[in-house]
């Protein structure tokens, strides 16, 4: 029995010390709390281990998110970073395609090209190079899941910006996929042949 009595006083221990809110400051610092009351300023808690049950106060302007015990979240956005909003009026035209290439830089992978020229030039070596070709060919669309700003999407100088060196990564891309497609297919055949002999 006291076996017992152990392992429901462990459990409930457990589910004790898990049953917390958390405060997260913008410090990155984790303060274990239960949170009373979220004020205009001010966000009111009493520490997990107080007896007396002191009520504490922490600065809105110091926390960066408020994680409940039943996993919803409150982020305060003042403390998100800002989204920067072109007046593309303002922006002359070579910022705009520069901004466009950057863009295509870091958010364009073109794995898709690669992966899609790798199975093509499997198929049948001398007509999959064809597919390949097509794919390469093919100038990559400006899609909002790869831009910086959506809002700069239409914009004609950004997206020449941005077609064109998504583009030659595209290039780049579907001919890694070639030596991909083509390494693979040797290296089948090269195992048929010596499992042959």
């Amino acid at each position: 029995m006291p076996k017992y009595c152990t392992i429901l006083l462990l459990v409930l221990v457990h589910y004790h010390v898990l049953a917390q809110d958390r405060i997260i400051k913008i410090s990155g610092e984790e303060l274990r709390a239960r949170v009373l009351e979220i004020g205009l300023s001010d966000i009111q808690y009493r520490h997990p281990d107080s007896l007396q049950g002191v009520i504490r106060r922490i600065p809105k302007t110091e926390v960066f998110m408020v994680q409940f015990e039943n996993g919803t979240k409150e982020v305060f956005e003042s403390h998100l970073p800002s989204i920067q909003v072109y007046d593309q009026r303002s922006l002359k035209p070579d910022y705009l395609y520069n901004l466009g290439k950057e863009d295509a830089l870091k958010y364009y992978s073109g794995n898709g090209a690669m992966w899609g020229s790798a199975a093509s030039s499997m198929v049948m070596f001398p007509l999959g190079l064809a597919g390949s070709v097509a794919i390469a060919a093919t100038p990559p669309k400006v899609d909002a899941r790869w831009v910086s700003d959506v809002n700069l999407i239409g914009n004609p100088d950004y997206e020449k910006g941005y077609r064109e060196q998504a583009h030659r990564r595209k290039k780049g891309k579907a001919l890694a996929g070639v030596g991909i497609g083509v390494g693979i297919q040797l290296s089948l055949i090269m195992l048929l042949v010596a499992s042959a002999y």
